[in-house]
């Protein structure tokens, strides 16, 4: 027989021999899904790579090319706002000439006092689209980073027109990165490749392996056959290649087709609001194609290279492992105490990335110890067992003995679950906790009391206007600071003060004491930071005109709570070109929201994805286990007569070692999360219910493990295997 003949037959004798094979379609259903995540993972990567390149290109082409006044065309200034605990940038445009280059997106000039809204922040409300004036159409695609960015275009009355604070340029068009668009308020490319390495990309190496493992122990005893039937190392290679291969190219295709949508329309993401811009997926097609044909490639050589090999003159049956792997035992100290210690000795820039490569090896090594400790710990099991009578506790430290690594594969799984589950809430604890507090305090505050800011000309602010805008018994009384003794005043005339229940200061300024209930809730909280509130009369508009950078404190004299977005479009158009709104005394904060609350909802994405991945493989390397232990304990449960025994070899081998595996993952995530600066209350709490979840999956697992194997010793039946 030629070798193409030998080959073609070695593929078909091993397709044949996988659907007869133990646990044949336990594992074949696990190459599937395996190929399916692998692909998909990989893709994901590919997919965030092509659109942070598109977003930073969308990013680049919008951000104006400063020119000399002589050469200038346009007036250009980017300013930050927020809505719903998100921020965005408001940009204020006006040309100078009649041919002036258009903003990419828009296929015309606003006219004075008009805004240009994207459609997903037009699509926030009616409030958001009258802040800025009246809306004038919407910005196209191109003009976006991605089609679910907040952003406006706005052109400012001549009223409110500040040219002194805007840039002058000629065009569009830089060739560096700009501090301008949704990628500033997102996760950085950065600390989102580590996340996903971290929450998705080891998930996924994990079930590649375990899916290429399922049902070894009789396809390594049938890898001895062949071997000493004389098969070569090649002939071998293809036989586990026909094994293989359909499954693996059957999860490939099924992943392209998961893949293909996002190639035809833009893409939706659940939990995070991005889209997912379709030119972007476009502009990766080769390299999607790459994967989707080189990592089944990947996984079958995989599947090839993970098979043990024979060494002539040995027994085809199972011994008693005589070498561990030591080296993880040597390595795993150091990965822990390098991640730990190594960040605070990483530079600033690399802590994160130190932190969360650590963190992968770390978790990555810890069921490879677990597995260590298991098979150190059967032999003494098997000796205590036998010292006491009892059957499942000797039945199970034998079998520990003879092979730990099936019990160490299932271990893996659940190991990295809790790792990867804990991480990643210790992680969106940091990111909540600030933002928690500032809405705590936001809502204990309401929004009775606002203040306008802003850095830019009010040299024509119009107050009495801003306060009719507002309707009546809405005061507005001016905010100056003396740099030099740190005083706050807040004037008004002694007719507001009256209404708001404050003695009016004729002598000069006083110490602000009011009966207004949201007013003296704010000065409350000013006090518990060190600041002190004085009142002084005097004429607001005035003060707002003269201030370098004013501000005002805006307020309903019977305490009601003000729309925000009413304020905003009232203080645009009277105050200043551009101005701020926030809850008085939370200046600074945006309501917590920003970067911090976009990194939470991606970590909670990405574990949410991992987590499901790791269940899945739990779930297949669980049933593989089940059923291998129900074909080994048959001829016990007939020898013993009683089907208790697989409930107590499942108490010892599966549940004793899962449960051990859950502590130490609970323990080596305590240390490993150190140097993040999460509350150790909150890292206690969440370490807890990650890890008493992970008990309740190991009782499950033992139980099920139990009845799976009893159910299969029911019909053992004597074989020649």
């Amino acid at each position: 027989m030629n070798g193409g003949g030998l080959r073609w037959r070695l593929l078909r004798m091993g397709r044949a021999a996988s659907r007869a094979a133990e646990a044949g379609r336990v594992r074949y259903f696990a190459l599937f899904a395996a190929t399916t995540v692998s692909v998909l993972a990989v893709c994901g990567f590919l997919l965030a790579a092509s659109s942070f390149d598109g977003r930073a290109e969308r990013s680049q082409a919008r951000w104006p090319r400063v020119a000399a006044p002589e050469s200038a065309t346009l007036l250009w200034r980017a300013t930050l706002a927020s809505v719903d605990d998100r921020q965005y940038d408001v940009v204020y445009v006006e040309p100078l000439v009649s041919d002036a280059p258009l903003p990419p997106g828009l296929s015309r000039w606003p006219k004075r006092g008009e805004a240009v809204l994207s459609p997903a922040l037009k699509a926030v409300g009616p409030q958001v689209r009258a802040e800025y004036g009246r809306t004038a159409g919407t910005i196209a695609p191109d003009g976006l980073e991605s089609p679910s960015e907040y952003f406006a275009y706005v052109r400012p009355t001549a009223e409110r027109l500040d040219p002194d604070a805007m840039t002058r340029a000629s065009g569009f068009g830089v060739s560096w990165a700009p501090s301008l668009g949704e990628h500033m308020y997102n996760f950085g490319s950065k600390e989102f490749y580590w996340a996903y390495l971290a929450l998705v990309g080891l998930p996924a190496g994990l079930f590649v392996v375990i899916a290429a493992r399922v049902g070894a122990a009789a396809r390594d005893r049938r890898t001895a056959i062949l071997t000493a039937l004389g098969a070569s190392g090649t002939a071998r290679a293809w036989f586990t290649v026909g094994e293989a291969c359909l499954p693996i190219a059957l999860g490939a295709s099924t992943a392209l087709a998961a893949v293909a949508p996002v190639l035809l329309t833009d893409v939706p993401l659940p939990v995070v609001d991005f889209v997912l811009y379709v030119p972007d997926a476009r502009a990766a097609l080769p390299l999607l194609m790459g994967a989707v044909l080189g990592v089944p490639l990947a996984v079958l050589a995989a599947v090839v290279l993970l098979q043990p090999r024979y060494r002539p003159g040995t027994s085809t049956r199972p011994v008693a492992a005589k070498r561990r792997r030591e080296w993880m035992l040597w390595l795993f100290p150091v990965a822990l105490f390098g991640t730990v210690r190594g960040t605070d000795l990483a530079p600033y820039d690399l802590r994160l990335p130190v932190l969360a490569a650590g963190s992968v090896i770390t978790i990555a090594l810890l069921p490879g110890v677990a597995g260590a400790v298991v098979s150190a710990a059967g032999p003494v099991l098997a000796r205590f067992g036998a010292a006491r009578g009892r059957v499942g506790m000797l039945v199970a430290g034998r079998r520990l003995a003879v092979g730990a690594r099936p019990v160490a594969r299932l271990v893996a799984a659940v190991v990295v679950a809790v790792g990867l589950a804990a991480q990643g809430q210790i992680a969106i604890s940091l990111f909540t906790d600030m933002s928690d507090r500032v809405h705590a305090v936001e809502e204990h505050l309401g929004t009775s009391v606002l203040r306008v800011s802003t850095t830019l000309s009010t040299d024509t602010a119009d107050v009495a206007s801003f306060q009719r805008d507002l309707g009546t018994g809405v005061h507005a009384l001016a905010v100056t600071r003396d740099s030099r003794s740190g005083r706050t005043d807040l004037v008004a005339s002694c007719p507001v003060w009256r209404d708001l229940g404050v003695e009016c200061p004729s002598a000069g300024p006083a110490q602000l004491r009011t009966r207004h209930a949201g007013l003296a809730r704010a000065v409350q909280l000013e006090r518990s930071v060190g600041a002190r509130l004085y009142a002084r009369t005097g004429d607001v508009t005035e003060t707002v005109r003269r201030g370098d950078e004013a501000a005002l404190v805006v307020l309903a004299a019977d305490g009601r709570q003000l729309a925000l977005s009413r304020v905003h479009q009232a203080a645009n158009a009277h105050v200043a070109m551009a101005t701020t709104v926030q809850v008085f005394a939370m200046a600074g904060t945006f309501g917590g929201s920003g970067e911090g609350i976009a990194a939470q909802r991606w970590l909670e994405l990405l574990s949410v994805a991992g987590v499901l991945v790791i269940v899945v493989v739990a779930g297949i390397g669980s049933v593989a286990q089940f059923v291998r232990t129900g074909r080994e304990l048959g001829p016990v449960s007939v020898l013993s007569g009683s089907g208790r025994v697989y409930y107590a070899v499942s108490v010892w081998s599966l549940l004793a070692p899962t449960a051990f595996a859950v502590c130490a993952a609970v323990a080596v995530t305590w240390y490993v999360t150190t140097p993040l600066m999460a509350d150790s209350a909150d890292r206690l709490s969440t370490l807890s219910a990650v890890g008493g979840a992970g008990l309740a999956c190991a009782a499950v697992m033992a139980w099920w493990g139990a009845r799976t194997a009893s159910a299969a010793g029911l019909v053992w039946r004597p074989r020649n295997d």
